[in-house]
């Protein structure tokens, strides 16, 4: 454990931050598992390919990679993209320095979990020795959260005294959670039925839904998965679709639906009187949808393919009782499972054009006194509040809906008044993911 030093120039003096250290649990680590590992960071960094796809990829490439071979490589790669940061001051490199080899960041990775050995620091360029002086010295809190000094900024203007409590929460190991399928099963039956695969799970307070897994678990080999009894989605998710306040026999655009599992949690509440157009730019995540929907059961749901917001099959099919816009955003609150987005390259400011049209997209196909739903996986204000305020600002006779009870109770209200019609989900809150959502109400 070590404090973040005031002298650093951060106010947060005082704050424990536990001593980033790879969880090799092998005794041994080999030159071939190192270079593996610095290779399929460097395509990670440079083909921008989601880390989760990668190591998929990598592990069906060598299928003769033994478990522990690819525990190890797992457990290195998310650990240096997690700790990104930590481990280039601990390098001495400035933060403009290009990106260069993955190899002595894995080094010091290496040194950090006392598996340095002489074979590995020539191969990593690392001196163990130099790595221990250096974790002595100060350390500014945006480098020990692992964060750039711009995003630390975003995130103090976000929370403020609170940001380096949320900015803790997201170096922490993500959740697993789960949406019961309520046409196949019920939360209680499910998860009596994965007790008895070995699998110990937990109610999330807020969502009738909702199962939390106590660890990690392979869960599409299940029987209760192939039959569509669940579907894999965060509580930050299935709180988004509570938000839309959906009712039995409503018409629903997801707008933005990406692969499709909120369009699936919206397909539930509607039921089979109601119905969810499913539409994104993004045509081969959207293609999913169509299978996971025959396996849940429900035949409720139409994918389109867009190439914007204002598709004339979207227009065609308009007015929608409630319209989600899940709009594409930087990422920032799903850090803990995507740590490749520390280090990306996203262009805030062409971000929030996009989301700026697809709000006023949305508003064009929302029927009158009904409800356009935004949200984000952001926890920056650019990419929610302040789109809101710029939202309302263009479209005056609209107004923020107050969230019910049943929602406004569990959630972290995005403003001082609980009732304002926006929420973050918060990781040091709520435990899952990052999210915004606000809830407008059309003119009538």
């Amino acid at each position: 454990m070590f404090i973040i030093d005031g002298s650093a120039g951060d106010s947060a003096a005082g704050v424990c931050v536990d001593l980033p250290r790879p969880d090799l649990n092998a005794p041994r680590v080999f030159p071939v598992q190192i270079t593996r590992a610095a290779a399929l960071l460097d395509l990670i960094q440079d083909e921008g390919i989601p880390s989760d796809r990668a190591l998929a990829h990598a592990f069906r490439a060598e299928r003769g990679m033994g478990k522990r071979d690819r525990t190890q490589l797992q457990v290195l790669v998310f650990f240096v993209l997690r700790y990104w940061r930590t481990l280039d001051v601990l390098m001495d490199l400035p933060l403009d320095t290009e990106r260069g080899s993955s190899l002595p960041r894995l080094g010091v990775a290496l040194a950090l979990a006392d598996r340095l050995d002489d074979t590995l620091a020539a191969l990593t360029g690392v001196d163990g020795a130099v790595i221990a002086r250096r974790l002595a010295a100060p350390m500014s809190l945006a480098a020990r959260l692992n964060l750039r000094d711009g995003d630390m900024q975003r995130l103090r203007a976000a929370f403020g005294a609170e940001a380096a409590t949320v900015g803790l929460a997201l170096l922490a190991r993500a959740p697993l959670d789960i949406r019961t399928n309520t046409r196949v099963t019920t939360p209680d039956a499910l998860r009596a039925e994965l007790h008895a695969a070995g699998i110990a799970s937990e109610p999330i307070a807020g969502l009738a839904h909702a199962l939390r897994l106590v660890d990690n678990a392979a869960l599409t080999q299940l029987d209760a998965f192939k039959t569509g009894a669940f579907e894999v989605q965060d509580a930050g998710s299935q709180w988004i679709i509570e938000a839309c306040q959906a009712q039995s026999g409503m018409s629903v655009l997801d707008l933005c639906a990406g692969a499709g599992g909120k369009a699936l949690g919206l397909a539930q509440v509607v039921g089979e009187t109601g119905r969810v157009l499913a539409c994104d730019v993004d045509f081969e995540r959207l293609s999913r949808l169509p299978l996971r929907s025959e396996r849940a059961g429900w035949k409720n749901i139409e994918c389109q393919p867009i190439d914007h917001g204002q598709d004339r099959e979207v227009v065609r099919r308009a007015p929608f009782d409630r319209v989600l816009i899940d709009a594409p955003c930087s990422g920032s609150g799903t850090v803990r499972r995507h740590p490749e987005l520390k280090q990306a390259a996203i262009d805030l400011t062409a971000l929030g054009a996009i989301q700026a049209q697809l709000l006023d997209d949305g508003a064009e196909v929302t029927r009158p006194d009904g409800l356009l739903i935004y949200a984000t996986c952001s926890l920056w204000l650019d990419e929610n509040e302040a789109q809101i305020e710029a939202f309302l600002r263009r479209h005056p006779a609209w107004r923020l809906e107050p969230l019910p009870a049943t929602i406004a109770d569990f959630v972290a209200p995005a403003a001082v008044e609980p009732a304002c019609g926006m929420a973050r989900i918060r990781p040091d809150k709520q435990g899952g993911d990052g999210f915004f959502f606000a809830v407008l109400r059309a003119p009538s």
